[in-house]
């Protein structure tokens, strides 16, 4: 849905996620690849060139995507409380 909406998102593939990965990690920043789903990039960045993704870093957001089976409002109360 994110997608088809034309808003910046896309999912990598796997050596887009390492490309990622190792972009943020030489900025002391440590994620792992398989603590994001989908990126928003603000601009064109080819996820496949290490040397294009380090240099646009500050262009891509990345995002975890989390389901569930509960029923929820709107206002997703009850989700996230115990």
């Amino acid at each position: 849905m994110l997608i088809e909406k034309d808003l910046g998102f896309t999912i990598p593939t796997t050596k887009q996620k390492k490309n990622l990965v190792v972009a943020f990690a030489k900025r002391d920043m440590i994620v792992y690849g398989k603590a994001f789903d989908i990126v928003r990039l603000s601009g064109p960045v080819d996820l496949n060139c290490p040397e294009l993704v380090e240099r646009d870093l500050e262009g891509i957001t990345l995002y975890e995507i989390k389901s569930t089976a509960k029923e929820c409002g709107s206002d997703f109360k009850g989700i996230f409380s115990r």
